[in-house]
């Protein structure tokens, strides 16, 4: 009986001290921070540009705040076919 037959999943007992710790554990360690992709700072300006238009269309009205759509919808398109 000592030997295996093919294909036969085998088990191995592991103590506790031959465990490896993950790298994914909560509170091992703190991952460094990584810098933002360009992605993310292209999603950020086009906020910026929504919250842009919605206080120039809300002091000056919709003439003024055309310019800033403009540029709001360039970015939208662009950002859509890039990404």
């Amino acid at each position: 009986m000592s030997q295996r037959r093919a294909g036969r999943a085998t088990r191995q007992i592991l103590s506790g001290s031959q465990l490896a710790s993950s790298k994914e554990a909560i509170g091992e360690h703190v991952k460094p921070v990584e810098p933002a992709s360009l992605a993310y700072w292209y999603l950020v300006a086009l906020s910026v540009l929504i919250v842009l238009c919605a206080v120039v269309w809300a002091i000056f009205g919709m003439p003024a705040a055309s310019p800033v759509l403009l540029v709001l919808a360039v970015g939208l398109i662009g950002s859509w076919l890039v990404l």
